[in-house]
Parts: C-alpha cells; structure tokens; sequence
C-alpha cells in the first residue's frame, strides 16, 4: 500500500463554495466571501475622505507659498497610505474568510441520554487516564456536534441518578459531567437495569416513541440485571440503545482507590487484588436479544463518540429538517488585512521622523506574519514525512497515532483543506492495514478499525472533493466490511449453536443428577430392617440387623439400574468430548485454548467411578449403606459441574442443596452453610413506611403543580423500592 503525498506544500486548494468572489494563486482558485457584506458600504467614504485631504494639501501648498517656502513634505504619499489604511480596514470589519471546511452538525432532533457507567472497575486505567475520564471526554465530544438535540445525563452503578434532564443546553450538560463520580450514585455495583428503568421513569417524555436514544458508555461486568425485562421496557418506549464498551477484553486491570488517608492503592477483596476487563460477552448478548440495541466494542482504541452518535442515529426518523450536511466554515482574513493598515498608520505619523520607507515596512510586515507561517506550514510537512516513512516500514500503528496527533495539532495557517484531505486519506490506508491483522485475532475489533477507516476516507474526501482516490477507497472499504461482517455474523452463529449445544449437555447433566437421586432414595426406603432399627431401640450385639427377605432380588434391581447411570455419564462425558473439541479448535496462527468443559471433563471420572462401585455394593446388602455414601459422592460431582456449565444464579439451588446428604444410616446431615453476611444498603420498612407517611395528601381542588409534585414523590417512592431491592442482589460493589 503506497502513501499519498500529493497536494502537500501546493500554494492553494480547490475548495468549491461560493460568496463574494474567487482568487487564483498559483494556478488554483481560492473561493472567499464576507462575513459581514453590510460594512462594505463604507467603502464609499473614501471618496470624499480623499477629497478632504486633497484640499488639505492644496491649503498647505498656498500658505507655505505665500509665506515663500517651498520644501516638499510628502503629503500625498502620506494621504495615500491613510486612504489605504481606511479602505484595508473597512474590508478586515467586513470579516474576509476563505478556505471554507464543512463541518458537519447534527439536525435530527432526538432526545439522547447519556448513560454513564460510574462503578469503581470504570476506574481502571486500561485506557489513559482512566475508563471514566476516556467516557466523561467522548461525551464532551459528542456535545460538540449537536445543534438541535435535547441532552440528559445518568449515571449508574448498583443504582442510577438523573444529574441532568433533557435540556438544550449543552454548558449544563458539561458542568454536570464534571460532577460524576462513583460516589455519585447510592451504593456499588453495576445495573445496567436501573439506569434504564430511571431514564424511562423520569427522564424520557412519553409520546416521543421511536425519537429517544440512550448511549451507554460501560466496561460491562453487570450483575443483577434482567435482560429480558430491560428489552421489553426498550420495546415499550420504543427507545433506541448505543452501547458503547470501554476497557481491555483480554487482559485484566487492576482498580485504582484511595484509602482514609488518601494514598493510592489496589482494589482488593479477600486479599486479592480484582482485576476487571471489557465484559464483551454480556454486551454482545444484550445487543443480541433487542433489534433496538447496538453495541460497539471500543475496547482501548481512541474513538470518537460524535461520529459514532451519527452512523447510530442517520437512518433513524427526525424532527427538524435537514437543510444542509453540515455548516461551512470558512478562514478569518481580517488579520491579513489589519496588520497592514496598522503599518501604514504608523509610516504616515513617523515619515520624516524616523526615515522608515515602504519597503522597510513590507520587511516588518513579513518578519511579522509570513515568516513564522511558513516555520508552522514546513513543522507540519516535516511531521507528515514522519508518519509516511512509518507507513513505508510497515509500522501501521505508530503511523496512525502520528497521523491523529498531527490532525490534533494541526491549525488552517499550516495546512490547508486539501492537505487536511491527505492526512485523512493516509490514515485510512495505515487503518486498512490494521484491519488486516486484527481480524485473524478478533472480528469485531477488525470490524471497528476498519469503521473508522471509512469515516476517514470519508472526511478525506469532504476536505478535498477533487480526491478521487478516497472515493474509490470507500468502495474498497465498503467491500471489507460486508466481508468482515458475514464472518462476525458466522462466528455469533457458531457461538449460539455451541451455547444450545451446551444447555442441553446441562439438561442431561441434570437429568442424570435426578435419577441418581432418585435411585439412592428408592434404595433408602427398601432398607425395612436399618429403617424400623432407626425408629425404635438401638440393636444389641446379640439382635443383628436382619436383611429383608427380597434382600438380594432387589440387590440385583439396584444394581442394574445403577449400571444403565453409570452408562449414560460414559455417554455425557463422550458429548462433552466432542463439544469441547469444537470450543477449542484454534484459528490459523493462534495457540489452542481451554474451554468451559476443560474442568467439567477432569471431574466426570470421578463420577464414573463412584458410580461403578455403587453398582458392585448394590448387589450385597450389606454394604448398601457404603453405596448410597459413594452416590452422594457422584451426586455432588454432578452438581459441581452443572455450576460450572450454567453459570446461574448461586441463590437457585439453596433450596434443596445437602438435602439429600445423608449419612451411612440414612440420616440427614447437618451442613454448616452460613455464609458472611454482605453489607445492605436497602433501607428499613419502618423508615420506607414513615416516609410515606410524611407526605402530605393532596388537598381538595388542587392545581396541575400540585399534581406534579406528588407524582414527583411517588416516582421516588417507587424509585427507593426498587434500589433497595436492587442493592441486595449486589454482590460486587465494584
């Protein structure tokens, strides 16, 4: 891929728009206008400025002849540069531009909420400075490009708050943002659920349907949400989702705190520093379940949020018309002119007083300006050079960190909209490239890259139309991303038919686990004689524990039974198998990984051989006891990998967990299972009960405010209820 350097340096751009007239410089033509057209009429006051200071000499002239002097003083040279002086300062008041850029403004006017994830893992420092400030800064990005939208901010943890409803304006918006901080919200955690039902609760205005957006900006790791009542409530107020993901996937990062005496420490828990990471899998899944929801894995990469806000929202209905793309800005010439007429001022005050010519001026004038403008223009060609040597090693990346940096740095005095054209189109290619390697490691981060390579290309070409080679690069690049989007579409196929395949592993799983029970239980309550022993006095040595007669047929029965178990766990353990060969498979030039079956497969011997010697001891009465004692044994191997595979609820097997666990007599077992007591935030039922209590009721005949008020305070009723119950399922305040 060979850099293009074309255009850098010219004296001029083509840039086509239209007012006030056009230029040509060095073979291109400059287009330019002015600001303020009603100033040029005084231009017209220099007619009769002129015929002031002509008679004002010709006065002079007969005075000093008639005094008989006859020495000459410049007079109308200096007259001159006073009516020049005028005339340049009238056009600079005129406000000249020229170079006009597009810059594109947002008119859909949608009602959007930004949703701020300020748990503790949003402090991590994965992304420089830190997740929450790389979020707080892609807000501020985006309130830049909005012109007719209504903002409101939310922020969330294990609870949400409202630091700013729909409001037009954006400063607000700004002086709000500064204040999120995790100790803005009630207590930790992080629930996507509650940020959306706050912003449907009190934020969204009813009857905007399909005109509202929500932008979440997270590093994931939800706990505590339900998805499908967060897609119903979606589908309910027709809103429509940006997430947005923050943070490393891969690698882990530690959370950043500060003690009671203010020194900078490690998030730890029990001992152990939390590492947290991108939760990209759950973000996936929620996207997955709603048509509404759109998610964008920005991972550690520098983006912009504005443009992501407007790819999101372009095909989505609005409001206020769209008279244009965007609006043109064009380059302030005043100075230009200024300057000069300053200069001339001074000459015709200090002519003779201190000899200073024209050409002394022209000197100053470009020791002043032109000189530190061409330093400027060749720092940035000089710069540029850098970044294209980059791209000819092959170094991609540190060329597009060269190419944004000099697009930050960057100022109209250096380069024009035509060199801008280039910087953007170059960048493209380096991101192109990146593209190319990301995608044998990851699709979705190849997909983001080359995302931003197009809107590139696609600023490339707004800064200079006459670029024909960006435009056919965006067709190349529209090309890649249907291909990078098939695969992506390919492998969120695999993933959910391994998924299906792995919930029905669990349901065998768990099928075995209950005939497993089953059969223990049926071989408990045929044991007559252990069991009537139980219930009345204690056996003496010389009145042994007599076996039921049928003692041995149902040995046999049992035995059975157990061997057709011991079968189907040979037949779950062959299925796991080939399940996990599939997860573990690796893709061309990557190291083969572990799956969630590594650890389940280590396990399901140890059931089969428990199993196998339940078979052996079934068939001796005797020994029942020791049988039933090894099918516990498997029983509780086979819960341990249930967990392992379904990842569910630890609350939703304390019902009958150890309520088989049985002794060698057949007794139940007393498990210890008290567990540290977790900190509530939820407040009491007295202190909810007073607070109700404390409002006062709505007095007869009352106005539209009081109305609003005590809807008000049944929102944060309802509100406090609803955290509450939210902050006892948190078990992760980070």
């Amino acid at each position: 891929m060979v850099p293009f350097t074309s255009g850098l340096g010219t004296s001029g751009a083509v840039v086509r728009a239209h007012t006030g007239g056009n230029l040509v410089k060095g073979g291109a033509m400059i287009d330019f206008t002015f600001q303020v057209p009603g100033v040029l009429p005084l231009l017209l006051l220099a007619l009769p400025l002129w015929w002031m200071l002509a008679y004002a000499r010709k006065r002079r002239r007969e005075v000093i002849e008639a005094m008989g002097g006859g020495h000459s003083t410049h007079r109308l040279q200096r007259d001159l540069l006073r009516v020049a002086s005028f005339v340049l300062m009238m056009l600079a008041l005129a406000r000249p531009g020229y170079s006009p850029r597009m810059e594109s403004t947002s008119q859909t006017g949608r009602d959007v909420v930004f949703a701020l994830d300020v748990s503790q893992s949003m402090l991590a420092e994965d992304v420089s400075p830190s997740r929450l400030e790389v979020a707080k800064q892609a807000v501020r990005d985006a309130l830049k490009g909005m012109r007719t939208e209504r903002v409101g901010l939310v922020v969330y943890a294990g609870s949400a708050s409202v630091l700013c409803p729909l409001t037009y304006d954006y400063d607000f918006v700004r002086y709000m943002l500064e204040q999120a901080q995790p100790r803005t919200v009630d207590f930790g955690g992080t629930t996507l659920q509650s940020a959306v039902e706050k912003c449907a609760d009190q934020v969204f205005i009813d009857g905007r349907g399909g005109m509202q957006d929500l932008v979440v900006l997270t590093d994931g790791g939800d706990n505590g949400s339900k998805m499908e009542k967060m897609v119903q409530l979606l589908e309910e107020k027709q809103v429509d989702v940006l997430l947005v993901g923050l943070g490393d996937p891969e690698t882990g990062s530690p959370i950043p705190i500060l003690d009671d005496e203010g020194n900078r420490k490690f998030l730890e828990v029990e001992g152990s520093a939390v590492l947290t990471k991108l939760d990209d899998a759950a973000l996936h899944d929620l996207a997955s379940k709603s048509g509404r929801v759109s998610y964008m894995a920005t991972g550690t990469r520098p983006f912009d949020l504005g443009l992501l806000y407007q790819n999101f929202s372009m095909k989505r209905p609005h409001e206020a018309a769209e008279t244009a793309t965007g609006v043109r800005v064009y380059q302030e010439a005043a100075i230009f002119l200024m300057i000069p007429a300053l200069i001339f001022l001074l000459f015709t005050e200090l002519w003779g007083a201190m000899g200073l010519r024209l050409a002394g001026g022209a000197a100053l004038f470009s020791i002043i300006f032109i000189a530190p403008s061409e330093t400027r223009a060749e720092g940035f060609k000089a710069s540029f050079k850098q970044a294209v040597a980059l791209m000819d090693q092959g170094d991609y990346e540190k060329a597009d960190t060269q190419f944004s940096e000099i697009q930050e740095n960057v100022s109209s005095r250096e380069a024009g909209p035509a060199e801008i054209g280039v910087l953007q189109f170059n960048r493209g290619l380096c991101l192109l490239k990146i593209s190319e390697n990301q995608t044998a490691i990851s699709t979705t981060e190849a997909l983001s890259t080359v995302l931003e390579a197009q809107r590139a290309f696609l600023a490339a070409r707004r800064s200079a139309p006459d670029l024909r080679r960006a435009g056919v690069c965006l067709e190349m690049t529209a090309a890649v991303l249907a291909t990078i989007r098939e695969k992506v579409a390919a492998e969120e196929k695999a993933n959910q038919e391994m998924q299906e395949e792995l919930q029905k592993l669990v349901e065998k799983l768990q099928a075995l686990l209950d005939a497993q029970e089953a059969l223990r239980t049926e071989v408990a309550s045929n044991d007559v004689s252990r069991n009537n022993q139980r219930r009345g006095a204690k056996a003496t040595p010389a009145e042994p524990v007599i076996a039921p007669p049928d003692a041995a047929a149902l040995g046999e029965d049992f035995s059975r039974k157990e061997a057709a178990l011991e079968t189907m766990s040979r037949e779950v353990e062959a299925d796991m198998k080939v399940l996990d060969k599939k997860m573990t498979t690796p893709m061309p030039g990557m190291p083969p990984t572990e799956s969630v079956l590594t650890e389940p497969l280590k396990l399901m011997p140890t059931v089969e051989d428990a199993q196998a010697r339940v078979t052996t001891e079934l068939k001796v009465w005797e020994v029942w006891p020791a049988a039933r004692n090894h099918g516990q044994q498997a029983e509780k191997t086979l819960r341990e990998i249930i967990e392992m595979l379904a990842n569910s609820n630890p609350d939703a097997g304390d019902s009958d967990k150890d309520s088989d666990q049985m002794d060698e007599d057949g007794e139940n077992q007393e498990t210890d299972n008290t567990q540290p007591a977790m900190p509530d935030s939820k407040p009491a039922d007295g202190d909810l009960e007073a607070g109700a209590e404390m409002q006062e009721l709505p007095v007869p005949n009352y106005s539209a405010d009081d109305i609003l008020k005590e809807e008000q305070g049944s929102l944060q009723f309802r509100q406090q209820k609803r955290s509450g119950a939210n902050a006892a399922k948190v078990e992760k305040d980070y």
